[in-house]
């Protein structure tokens, strides 16, 4: 019985060890191992359209942006310097499959499922033709147009997102595959689980532009964990 005992414990220790020590693989066949991090983004906002109809959208998300990365393959986005009604913080909780918004002005986490289709990828548009670096990284871009869906809240507005990445910066695709808010589990699939250097979405009345500007491997920004645990929690 103590023999079964060792060779179980044994055996677990080994399936554990091979799924920590997972390997991606790149475009040009080179293992590399996930993205587990930070990254930092500049924020910039241009607003196209200004009228009482349109809202102004410049301050809304700040003018810095920390993406972080967790071992459990949670994702944070942190924004800093956003007017009070703009964004605090975003966080997919990959376990329950649920998106929290918070705003500056509440301290509610507000939750979303993440496996809902909110946006529809119409058709793919032209990328560069010339290639493009990023932080001394050579970039691959997608784009496409893209609808929102309708809601009793909002008439679904047509966008256009760029996304461009490299193949260093790695996550497991397969981990977000019922994952859809934003698109995500699609430009995921389409990137083959490259995270983006720059992230450009285009509602054509304003337009917001994330671009890396330093890249923090192994560094955890925990902003969720320090809301009081009295907070509340509002699932949509």
């Amino acid at each position: 019985m103590k023999k079964l005992t060792n060779i179980f414990y044994v055996a677990m220790l080994l399936v554990f060890t091979l799924s920590s020590c997972k390997t991606l693989t790149t475009s040009s066949g080179e293992k590399i191992k996930p993205f587990r991090g930070t990254i930092v983004y500049d924020v910039q906002v241009i607003q196209i359209v200004d009228t009482m109809y349109i809202g102004d959208k410049t301050d809304f998300f700040g003018n810095e942006m920390h993406l972080t990365v967790f071992k459990n393959g949670n994702i944070q986005r942190k924004y800093f310097n956003a007017s009070r009604l703009g964004y605090d913080l975003t966080y997919l909780d990959l376990k329950n499959n649920l998106f929290y918004t918070k705003y500056n002005h509440s301290d509610s986490l507000y939750g979303t499922d993440a496996g809902v289709i909110n946006i529809v990828n119409l058709k793919e548009l032209p990328t560069s033709k010339t290639t493009q670096k990023i932080l001394s990284y050579d970039v691959k871009e997608i784009a496409i147009g893209a609808k929102e869906i309708a809601t009793s809240l909002t008439k679904g507005d047509y966008l256009g997102i760029k996304y461009s990445y490299a193949d260093a910066f790695k996550i497991d695709k397969t981990a977000y595959k019922n994952s859809n808010l934003d698109l995500w589990s699609f430009l995921m699939n389409k990137s083959n689980g490259s995270l983006s250097l720059r992230y450009e979405i285009d509602y054509y009345t304003y337009k917001v532009t994330y671009t890396a500007k330093e890249i923090l491997p192994g560094k955890y920004e925990k902003y969720k964990e320090t809301l009081s645990a009295e907070s509340p929690r509002v699932i949509k």
